[in-house]
């Protein structure tokens, strides 16, 4: 964060020391909503007597450039003895560490901290993506170069080619059937998981623009033909696949019921003779 505040029509500028005095409170400000400190005994908690006695007392300025390592050292002071930091708030610093360049990988900025919604935020993010066991990795660097998508454009090869057009409505089930295999045979079924976890969001992105080229292209039966283009923006190939598969299910569900109930009447009428 700039040391500006305000709307982008009047901003105000942040003297050193003003701005020095709202990144200490952005620190407190993550220490007690996000990881837990007691705000009426934040002073004297040991995450915040360990980080002081580092010199770790501003957000942006301090603890963003922490490395895992340097959290895994931090040391405070307990009745007159300097003792370790205890193991489970050491994994709360590493975690947040953690989340903060992954939020800020992800939205090409440093996260606000006064979000209502970041508590749960980092909730989800430890539950279901964070790895302790991996490296954290500044986002500016993680921008610059990501491996998986550099892997991805260097060694995979995806194919258009084995994505076949869509044209008629009633060839929609064999057309699924080789749809899901095509994707499966490229590693790609993820993109069209609704519940997929998004580990890498470069490579993520790069790989849905793909499959997105690949529906406009070959998607040309008009109702589904609509739907992807409706997304040209998002290129949301989960959802659109998903809003697909949701109309010419039910279209051919109700194709078939029908199909089904005129033999029935047919047969019924022969069998009986008449027709009335």
């Amino acid at each position: 964060m700039s040391g500006t505040t305000g709307t982008a029509s009047t901003a105000v500028t942040l003297s050193p020391a003003e701005e020095k005095a709202a990144d200490k409170a952005r620190l407190l400000t993550v220490l007690v909503n996000v990881c837990g400190v007691p705000h009426a005994h934040w002073k004297t908690h040991p995450i915040v007597l360990a980080l002081k006695f580092d010199g770790i007392t501003l957000f942006n300025a301090d603890f963003i450039h922490m490395k895992a390592a340097d959290i895994d050292a931090l040391h405070y002071e307990k009745r007159g003895a300097l003792v370790p930091l205890e193991l489970n708030f050491k994994m709360i610093l590493q975690a947040l560490l953690a989340f903060y360049h992954h939020q800020s990988h992800k939205h090409r900025g440093g996260i606000n901290v006064l979000d209502p919604t970041l508590p749960v935020q980092f909730k989800n993010f430890r539950n279901s993506e964070y790895d302790p066991t991996k490296e954290i990795t500044p986002w500016g660097l993680a921008i610059s170069y990501n491996k998986g998508l550099t892997d991805w454009n260097k060694l995979v090869k995806p194919s258009a080619r084995d994505f076949k057009p869509y044209r008629e409505a009633n060839g929609w089930n064999d057309y699924k059937e080789v749809f899901v295999i095509a994707l499966e045979a490229q590693n790609l079924t993820h993109l069209v998981d609704p519940t997929c976890v998004v580990v890498d969001e470069d490579l993520h992105k790069a790989q849905q623009k793909f499959l997105y080229k690949v529906l406009r292209d070959n998607v040309i039966h008009h109702e589904a033909k609509a739907i992807v283009k409706s997304h040209s923006k998002t290129k949301d190939t989960a959802l659109v696949w998903q809003l697909i598969c949701e109309t010419y299910d039910k279209s051919m569900s109700t194709s078939l019921n029908g199909d089904a109930i005129l033999g029935w009447l047919a047969g019924a009428r022969l069998d009986e003779g008449k027709w009335v």
